[in-house]
């Protein structure tokens, strides 16, 4: 019996798209400003069919946002690509949403950092971004062109065809937490104030926009990059000068 060409394409067309792989990014550590800026990122302007959000064990339900689920270190899908926000305390004034928005979602710091790295390219990750914000002093100094601690060293050592780890300067909420908070916070003011141009501050949003750009094209290898070469990435005619 004769087959009618449009049904013959139709079939192919679904069999070439079951066989395709999802391509999934994994955004761990979603949670404040800088969080939810690289999340909102991912989802708008990332290239992937699906982004993953590291949660809380148990957490695997979907929040009804097209092309958003979640998911535990230990239930990680398939993943090509991965993103990490490491904050140095989770539990610190200011450090999650007023809202309470990202609840859901786990957040990274030094003690988990080496295993959700561990555990991303398990799941068959092979590019990684690290945004790992320093503070203005080091920024100046230079000490944040160079990998931080055991932990960095180690994740660079993981089966990653590319890792970028990405320094801006970390900025502090001058209101939130006691009267000692307070006081670090206007300490870290003006030390922004004092950045040379060389060191520009930049917003939580053009960080994460900076971010996903380099995990969905980025070259092999290792490269740690100061607040100037992110900068770059968001202004081409900035890196030619």
């Amino acid at each position: 019996m004769p087959v009618d060409p449009m049904t013959a394409l139709r079939g192919a067309h679904r069999s070439a798209s079951a066989g395709a792989p999802v391509r999934r990014l994994l955004v761990a550590g979603a949670i404040g400003r800088l969080g939810e800026a690289l999340l909102t990122e991912a989802l708008a302007r990332g290239g992937f069919d699906e982004v993953v959000a590291l949660a809380e064990a148990e957490a695997t339900m979907s929040l009804g946002v097209r092309g958003l689920s979640l998911a535990p270190r230990d239930a990680l899908p398939p993943l090509e690509a991965a993103l990490i926000a490491r904050v140095p305390d989770a539990d610190a004034p200011g450090a999650r949403s007023f809202h309470g928005r990202d609840a859901p979602f786990a957040a990274v710091d030094g003690g988990t950092l080496a295993r959700v790295a561990a555990d991303a390219a398990q799941a068959g990750a092979r590019r990684l971004v690290l945004v790992h914000p320093m503070p203005a002093w080091q920024q100046m100094s230079g000490v944040h062109l160079g990998l931080s601690g055991e932990t960095e060293l180690g994740i660079a050592r993981l089966p990653f065809e590319s890792v970028t780890v990405m320094r801006p300067a970390a900025q502090s909420d001058g209101g939130a937490g006691g009267w000692l908070q307070r006081i670090a916070g206007l300490y870290m003011s003006l030390q922004f104030l004092m950045l040379p141009r060389s060191v520009p501050v930049l917003t939580s949003v053009q960080i994460a926009r900076a971010a996903v750009r380099r995990v969905a094209d980025a070259e092999p290898g290792l490269q740690v990059m100061g607040a100037g070469r992110i900068a770059e990435l968001l202004d081409p005619e900035r890196a030619a000068r």
